[in-house]
């Protein structure tokens, strides 16, 4: 079949090359009769008279022409060969003129961007037939490669079922159990219990509270907090303008930083575990406590400020201690 393409392309391009190069030949050979025919007639009117005489015969018997006339028929002579050879100097090679030349290459490039696209027509249908194959045998493969899967997975179900049953404990015999004897009980005397000591909560002091907020525990003062309190708007204008005043507190609902505490009769003020923090980074004077200047990392409670109620209020009876680092 390939051989049998390949015979009927080469007819096709000699084809095609004939007929590209039939208009070329048929006026080439026009051209060289036109010109064979002119020079067979310039041959046949050519005489020795001619040429001197410019081209013109005349009888013998005549009267010879002037040397003026005679120079005058040689120069129109002369211009008639250069305009013949003017016109002849546009044709292309073989004597054919350009435009036919152009038809002539057209044609054969044409010829040949038909075979090149033939080819590869014929290689792209190949290439479509190769990767078909090679798709139908991964598709093949695939199946293939699935039932070996398909295969392993049931086996591998089979030889866990054999090691589960291979593993499953056997039934082993009930030894024999002696009969049961009748026992007596031995009557035992009731004694009364002793009720168990019941231990208090340990007593809360001032000072364990305040070694406790230093080590850092604070549920113990939590515990014993009764009110949460903030300096009131009011102290606050007066220390910024600088008035020797009492300060005074107000108890808040939750958010405050300090702690109320009553201990036998009397109520302490103490900052709260994040207040104290703040006292390390500035000592700003509230009229609460006085601060102390220690070899310590971190700020600690000396003593807690006394306070004494005012109505709502609660105003600063003592000054208390803080020492800072």
């Amino acid at each position: 079949m390939r051989k049998a393409n390949l015979n009927a392309l080469e007819t096709l391009l000699l084809s095609m090359v004939l007929m590209a190069a039939t208009p070329i030949t048929a006026v080439s050979a026009q051209q060289n009769e036109e010109g064979n025919f002119n020079g067979s007639a310039a041959q046949e009117n050519f005489t020795p008279e001619a040429v001197v005489n410019g081209g013109d015969t005349a009888p013998s018997n005549a009267e010879p022409p002037t040397q003026a006339a005679r120079i005058l028929k040689l120069e129109n002579q002369f211009n008639k060969i250069e305009s013949l050879q003017k016109a002849t100097e546009g044709n292309g090679p073989l004597g054919v003129v350009w435009p036919l030349w152009l038809a002539g290459g057209s044609s054969l490039i044409g010829l040949i961007a038909l075979i090149l696209s033939m080819r590869a027509s014929g290689r792209s249908k190949k290439l479509r037939a190769e990767v078909l194959k090679l798709k139908g045998q991964n598709q093949s493969l695939l199946m293939r490669i699935g039932g070996v899967e398909t295969q392993i997975e049931q086996e591998r179900m089979v030889q866990k079922n054999l090691a589960m049953k291979a593993e499953a404990p056997k039934p082993s015999p009930i030894p024999p159990q002696p009969s049961p004897s009748i026992t007596w009980s031995i009557p035992v005397p009731v004694l009364d219990p002793q009720p168990a000591p019941v231990m208090g909560p340990a007593p809360v002091s001032k000072a364990s509270l305040i070694n406790t907020l230093n080590a850092g525990d604070r549920q113990p003062l939590r515990e014993a907090t009764t009110a949460e309190l903030n300096i009131t708007s009011e102290s606050e204008n007066a220390l910024a303008m600088g008035r020797a005043n009492s300060t005074e507190l107000e108890e808040v609902p939750g958010g405050g930083s300090y702690w109320l505490v009553s201990l036998q009769g009397q109520h302490w003020l103490f900052p709260t575990d994040r207040t104290l923090k703040g006292f390390a980074a500035a000592q700003p004077a509230k009229g609460l406590f006085d601060y102390e200047q220690q070899t310590i990392a971190q700020p600690q409670l000396v003593e807690p400020a006394l306070l004494e109620n005012s109505g709502t209020r609660w105003s600063v009876k003592t000054i208390g201690r803080i020492a800072v680092p």
